[in-house]
């Protein structure tokens, strides 16, 4: 309407750019297509809930049997209410669209809706692009190696569709392929050397979505059989890497809760146990306690997503990069992290450290009291005992004299009185049992105790100098405080030494293999403490490839800035000056990436084939005889001006030119090497003289 206006006043506007060729996707692309979309849904499959899980399936059938069996495209009524019915999905299964299986499973959706209303090049274009953004979210619930080689081939796939979905040519799944991984690699040095070298910004953004949180942790109380469910479960609480020597499976003891309250035989943390200034001040009073205590070794501790609050330690702390020291010895942060992390600390071996800070009457104190069997137990415990420590000791000799068992599967215990049905009746438990009798009992001989809970041992890799700690090696102890200090007692290592000295794992294999009972076959447990043949080669293989995810995670999933440092520090680089360091390798690598990558734009000098190179000889004899070659003259026109000069030498000149024309026009065969050696030969016979000159 503007243009004819425009017109009426004889101006005249340039034409309009023709509108671009436009082409359909042909049908092995769509199926193509709907393939990588199948596995992006199945990748998500473990974080949707099954409702949405199921309707995004559905959206996908019908557009995969459409492209199948030639169908028209559903009408866009139907295409919308599908929409909305998705939209409520989501609000009813997760309560909004904040979190993140919330947020992918819209665009498991939002996929699904678009591959089923596209019908043009653009809406398969857009199609590929959500599908890059489902890839990239895969990483927020998986970053292990298996993950990344699936999402590379899967991101290769993609790219792969695009140049066969936007080319308007006929492109083959091969060359289209072989053009997304060279274009993928080509980019893997730039991404690296960015990842490792462009500065890391420490703190949170406020405006990320939140976090889904894990459920692990360890409880806040502990019920007699609580930690004996973990017993069987191999999933990983967090490795700890030594600086030096792994110390002793028997001196692996992280602290995690300390319990002070007790109600009939269970336990659970006090209430006052929290970040207040005034615990802070005792947890600092213990901190220089344990400073000054024996021994020390130094860790990093790689943390698996967890809601808990308090985080292990090795038992006593010396120094620690997260959370605050309470005044049980205990760490505690302030809000959960989000996802896995890292932190390092120190700590003594040495399990004697002073704290004279206590209240002694709310350390005696149990909400239960002693049945007359326990009564008469107590009597005999006191009868030869002048002081805490003499009470702690036959105590702890009452377990170890007595006909009691360790189990991984402990009987359930009478509600009215657990402590005296398992002291007196069932003798069988779990680290809880015994850590929480030895505790209540010493609690009634008026020694002040405590339970803490926590983990022991772990899984010591040999190739990376760390350890495995599972919550299958949660466990529970006890502590009484004798003569002005904390004295650690472990009443299970009296009933199941080779629980401590040897760790769960031990004891779980000899438990599933049968081979577990309270007096443990020395033979299997010697079979596997030191394996031998494919026993050992299998053993020393799942240590490789744990070093190898350990290594992962601590320089790719969990580099921070600290591990920025650490890694500047490796390469000689001063810390104090980290973001200047940074900064220039980060321009120098750039540029030299980038100087890199135009040099291989640069049209390189192709090589010449024996055949070119022979003729080339030619034309240099006829230049140096005064006859030069033109760039547009043909090899027959170059001929006829070195005749021209050189009339005499006709007959070898035309043969030249013949042998060259004919070996350059056919495919190679027996004759080829005998003619390009007739040539040479003709070449190298041909003589030109100097004083001829064309008239």
């Amino acid at each position: 309407m503007i243009r004819a206006l425009l017109e009426k006043f004889n101006i005249n506007l340039p034409p309009l750019p023709a509108s671009p060729p436009t082409h359909a996707p042909d049908r092995q692309t769509l199926l193509q297509l709907s393939a990588v979309i199948a596995i992006a849904l199945a990748l998500h499959f473990t974080i949707a809930k099954s409702t949405i899980a199921v309707f995004s399936c559905i959206v996908f059938a019908i557009k995969f049997i459409i492209i199948l069996r030639h169908f028209n495209a559903l009408p866009q009524w139907l295409v919308m209410i599908l929409t909305v019915t998705s939209i409520g999905l989501i609000i009813t299964s997760y309560g909004g669209w904040n979190g993140q299986t919330a947020g992918i499973s819209f665009l498991v959706l939002l996929v699904s809706l678009k591959f089923l209303e596209s019908q043009t090049v653009r809406d398969y274009f857009i199609v590929c692009l959500i599908l890059y953004f489902l890839a990239a979210s895969s990483f927020l619930f998986n970053s292990s190696l298996p993950n990344i080689v699936l999402i590379i081939a899967y991101t290769t796939a993609i790219t792969a569709l695009l140049f066969k979905i936007t080319n308007p040519a006929e492109i083959s799944t091969s060359s289209a392929l072989k053009s997304s991984s060279g274009l993928i690699l080509k980019s893997i040095p730039l991404a690296l050397f960015l990842f490792f070298f462009f500065p890391r910004v420490e703190g949170s953004f406020g405006f990320l979505p939140s976090l889904d949180q894990t459920t692990n942790s360890l409880n806040n109380s502990l019920v007699a059989g609580d930690l004996a469910s973990n017993a069987f479960s191999n999933e990983l609480a967090f490795k700890a890497r030594f600086q030096g020597p792994i110390p002793p499976t028997s001196r692996l003891y992280w602290r995690v809760k300390v319990m002070n309250e007790e109600v009939n035989f269970a336990w659970q943390i006090s209430n006052d146990n929290n970040l207040s200034l005034a615990n802070q001040k005792l947890g600092e009073k213990v901190r220089e306690a344990a400073k000054s205590s024996k021994g020390e070794t130094h860790y990093d501790i790689l943390h698996e997503p967890s809601k808990d609050v308090y985080v292990p330690y090795l038992d006593f702390v010396k120094s620690y990069s997260i959370g605050k020291l309470t005044h049980d010895y205990s760490v505690r942060l302030r809000r959960p992290k989000r996802g896995s992390f890292i932190y390092q600390g120190s700590s003594t071996l040495f399990p004697y450290l002073e704290n004279q800070e206590q209240n002694q009457a709310f350390l005696t104190s149990t909400a239960s009291q002693p049945t007359a069997r326990l009564q008469a137990l107590l009597s005999t415990l006191r009868r030869n005992a002048n002081s805490d420590l003499e009470l702690a000791s036959a105590t702890y000799n009452y377990f170890a004299t007595n006909e009691y068992n360790y189990s991984l599967s402990p009987p359930g215990l009478e509600d009215d009185n657990p402590l005296d049905d398992f002291l007196f009746n069932t003798k069988t438990g779990y680290c809880e049992h015994y850590a929480s009798a030895f505790t209540t009992l010493l609690r009634w001989l008026g020694v002040p105790a405590r339970v803490v809970v926590g983990y022991q041992g772990g899984a010591i890799n040999r190739t990376g100098n760390f350890v495995e700690v599972r919550y299958s090696d949660a466990h529970a102890w006890s502590e009484a405080y004798i003569n002005g200090t904390w004295v650690r007692y472990d009443p299970t290592s009296t009933i199941s030494p080779e629980r401590i000295e040897y760790g769960m794992d031990a004891l779980r294999e000899l438990w599933e293999n049968n081979q577990f009972d309270n007096n443990i076959d020395g033979n299997a447990l010697s079979d596997f403490l030191n394996p031998t043949g494919t026993a050992l080669a299998w053993k020393k293989m799942v240590e490789t490839w744990s070093n190898v995810q350990y290594q992962w995670e601590k320089w790719v999933v969990e580099y921070d800035f600290q591990t920025q440092q650490e890694l500047l520090a490796k390469l000689g680089l001063q810390a104090k000056n980290s973001l200047y360091n940074l900064v220039g390798i980060l321009s120098v690598g750039v540029f030299g990436i980038l100087i890199f990558y135009f040099w291989r734009l640069i049209p390189k000098p192709k090589k010449l084939t024996e055949l070119q190179q022979s003729y080339l000889r030619f034309v240099a004899k006829a230049t140096r005889f005064g006859v030069n070659r033109a760039t547009s003259d043909t090899p027959s026109e170059f001929a006829d001006k070195v005749i021209k000069r050189h009339p005499y030498a006709k007959s070898q000149i035309d043969s030249i030119t013949q042998i060259y024309l004919n070996l350059s026009y056919r495919l190679p065969d027996s004759e080829t090497d005998k003619q390009l050696s007739l040539l040479k030969n003709e070449i190298k016979q041909l003589k030109l003289k100097r004083t001829e000159v064309t008239s």
